[in-house]
């Protein structure tokens, strides 16, 4: 058996679990009451809890099947008598099921191999660095012995790009009657605290990377690129924001926006409340007519891609 570890963030499962989770998010100290107070209210906002454990489960149980269908070069490569010959995980760094739990289960299990998957396109030392440092930290603690591999740079993998291009073209739907070049495309991905990351640090490389590749697939589009979500930290942080994009446009006289969280894969608290309830907020105020593209989250685009993106990094 061949495990594939789908790695994530983590979120809270419960209003109750906002207090350990963010304590755990930001390095073991308790966050100051106001600060919790307003998490809290935002993921009342959203329903109480985050739906991203949950859709990284289905994505996992969707890859899970489709590799299973279509593992034609994959026997090749073991001497498994299983029928299933690859099993899907997810691990997450700040909640449960965390890193080092599923973990313990593949090994448990008596994987032959486990091939890692960080749930996010886009490399930093800052953000992604952190899920592989936590895997290797429970490779030691667990002390296992097992041939792990890494995926790395599928920001620009061909069905990657085509998934988004996918849902902006979906996206545009909802402008009916409106000539798509006069619709403000605004690509948004988490923003970072510049002076954590180092001066190599390919993050805003590859977001540029992929969305030159997205606009091959849309064709000509007017398009901008800010940062989203800027955490608490003092410093510098990775500018624009999208905040200030939305405050242009509409001193510019633009009228239709549509924002693509290419940061991100799946539905959660930046999407669902920074944009969703925020931005929409936000852009409404400045007489704007605001849309955002539906998430990859688990749909059949995306999870061919996930899959494509699994059989050749065993052919590589």
């Amino acid at each position: 058996m061949i495990a594939i570890l789908l790695l994530a963030f983590g979120c809270p499962d419960s209003i109750e679990s906002i207090e350990p989770f963010i304590t755990n998010v930001i390095g073991g100290r308790k966050p100051f009451p106001n600060q919790l107070q307003k998490i809290k209210e935002r993921y009342q906002m959203i329903g109480g809890r985050s739906p991203l454990f949950d859709i990284t489960k289905k994505q996992a149980n969707a890859l899970e099947k489709i590799l299973n269908e279509t593992n034609g070069l994959t026997p090749k490569l073991l001497n498994s008598k299983t029928p299933e010959l690859f099993r899907v995980f997810v691990g997450m760094r700040h909640w449960h099921p965390f890193i080092k739990d599923t973990l313990k289960e593949i090994l448990s299990l008596k994987a032959e191999r486990i091939v890692i998957l960080v749930m996010a396109p886009h490399y930093s030392k800052v953000s992604t660095g952190g899920y592989i440092n936590a895997l290797n930290e429970a490779r030691t603690e667990l002390n296992a012995n097992i041939g792990v591999s890494f995926i790395n740079n599928w920001h620009t993998h061909p069905l990657f790009l085509k998934a988004v291009a996918e849902k902006i073209k979906k996206g545009f739907s909802n402008f009916e009657g409106v000539n798509k070049k006069d619709i403000q495309v605004i690509f948004s991905a988490h923003s970072l605290p510049k002076q954590l990351m180092p001066e190599d640090d390919p993050y805003v490389k590859q977001l540029n990377e992929t969305i030159q590749g997205v606009l091959r697939h849309t064709g000509d589009i007017t398009w901008h690129f800010g940062f989203q979500s800027k955490g608490i930290s003092a410093g510098e942080w990775l500018e624009p924001t999208v905040d200030s994009i939305l405050e242009r446009l509409s001193k510019d006289g633009k009228k239709y926006v549509l924002i693509v969280p290419v940061g991100f894969v799946s539905d959660n608290i930046e999407t669902l409340y920074d944009i969703d309830i925020v931005y929409k907020k936000m852009a409404e105020s400045l007489g704007l007519i605001f849309h955002r593209t539906e998430s990859l989250n688990d749909s059949p685009k995306f999870i061919e891609s996930l899959a494509a993106i699994v059989r050749e990094h065993f052919s590589n």
